[in-house]
């Protein structure tokens, strides 16, 4: 049976949360070791991340970046289904164009890539 359209929550929205979820809970990980990175939390605004600021990121940083970002693109695209070699492939794309344009925002060579 098909959604009503009136119940107010959309597919997006939907995958957008489970995005939010899941990066959520990629940053609650247990107590660490004191020879492991702890990351500051902090709040951004999605727009204005630059891919320098990925390529000079810790892994793990860089791991919870490409996650979110991945996962927020497949929200506004209404993706339902995840495949793991074709966003091995569009997270491959955003990283080689963050490369070759380091001023530009994350966003924005997510979006690209997604073409």
């Amino acid at each position: 049976m098909a959604p009503s359209r009136g119940d107010g929550v959309n597919r997006g929205t939907l995958v957008l949360g489970a995005a939010c979820l899941a990066f959520a809970a990629a940053n609650s990980a247990p107590e660490r070791a004191p020879a492991q990175v702890t990351l500051t939390p902090r709040v951004i605004q999605i727009d204005q991340v630059k891919c320098a600021e990925l390529q000079s990121s810790s892994d793990q940083k860089k791991d919870r970046l490409l996650v979110y970002f991945n996962g927020y693109v497949d929200g506004m695209r209404r993706h339902t289904v995840w495949d793991e070699r074709q966003v091995g492939e569009l997270v491959e794309r955003a990283i080689d164009y963050c490369k070759a344009n380091p001023g530009e925002s994350l966003l924005s060579a997510f979006s690209r890539a997604s073409r």
